[in-house]
């Protein structure tokens, strides 16, 4: 995905992590009906909103057949829940154990959505500017496996389509070691040329240097406080409380619907912040 140089990206590289923090956290500390719904449907949206689309079909051709899985997976061996809904030969089918499988494959979704959204955003050189003061070696290790992965996947892409085109009638065996092969020369290659450049650049040197520092904003404090009460109400809110087992209440879940705008706001302040500044500027555009 390309980088939106919008007000979400303008944010403090900290508050970023924390956002990010905040919603793994969040979505997967339990499986809970309403944050998976939340979780995934502003991940989808975000990335749309951000100019993520195609990027977006990817993740959801590589989400929709895991969470697939993940279904499959639970029925077979999750017998827990009363409410029997019909029987495979002697194993009972339950609502509770349908429901648990669906949202557990949601929560997957939306997490693997909201970790691709935010590495758009969190590139190398802002998380190695951010622990730089702490660690210079921790920094150039943690900002260059952010970069690394991404880059990998794009260049795995490349490779298997170029052997493709190359050896429609080799063996399928043989042209999966070949691609294997010439990533692992590749991934070799880049971690040489990134090593020369980022001693080029003086990444390791023990001379103080000046750094730019961001001034946190009104918008950096409030999404701070939003991403703690949310993680906060993860583990004292009756509604996120609720357990799907032994019987699915749904009246459980909005017992205190209120304590949902949190998780509302910080799933959905990417999408808040793009609709603001459209607004905005259209608003000056029509002053012009």
């Amino acid at each position: 995905m390309k980088t939106d140089r919008s007000f979400f990206y303008r944010l403090r590289t900290a508050t970023l992590l924390v956002l990010l923090l905040a919603v793994s956290l969040v979505t997967m500390l339990r499986v809970h009906p309403v944050v998976s719904l939340l979780s995934a449907c502003s991940g989808a949206l975000s990335l749309l909103l951000y100019g993520g689309r195609g990027e977006l079909r990817a993740l959801l051709r590589f989400c929709l057949p895991v969470g697939l899985l993940l279904i499959l997976f639970n029925l077979a061996f999750n017998r827990n829940g009363v409410t029997v809904l019909f029987y495979i030969g002697d194993a009972a089918v339950t609502l509770e154990s349908i429901l648990y499988a669906l949202f557990t494959a949601f929560a997957f979704c939306g997490a693997v959505l909201w970790f691709s959204f935010f590495c758009a955003f969190l590139d190398s050189d802002r998380v190695y500017r951010l622990f730089a003061r702490f660690s210079k070696g921790l920094a150039v290790i943690f900002s260059l496996s952010l970069a690394l992965v991404p880059k990998i996947l794009e260049k795995y892409e490349e490779i298997k389509l170029q052997e493709r085109a190359e050896t429609d009638k080799k063996h399928r065996f043989t042209q999966n070691i070949l691609q294997l092969s010439a990533l692992f020369s590749w991934v070799l290659e880049d971690s040489f040329e990134t090593a020369v450049s980022m001693k080029a650049r003086g990444a390791l040197l023990k001379e103080k240097r000046q750094t730019q520092k961001q001034k946190a904003t009104v918008a950096d404090i409030l999404l701070w406080i939003i991403s703690i009460a949310c993680i906060a109400l993860m583990f004292f809110s009756s509604p996120m409380l609720a357990e799907i087992y032994p019987k699915f209440r749904e009246e459980a879940y909005f017992q205190n619907s209120i304590s949902y705008l949190p998780l509302f706001l910080l799933y959905f302040s990417p999408v808040i912040f793009k609709i603001w500044e459209v607004t905005k500027w259209k608003f000056i555009a029509r002053k012009i």
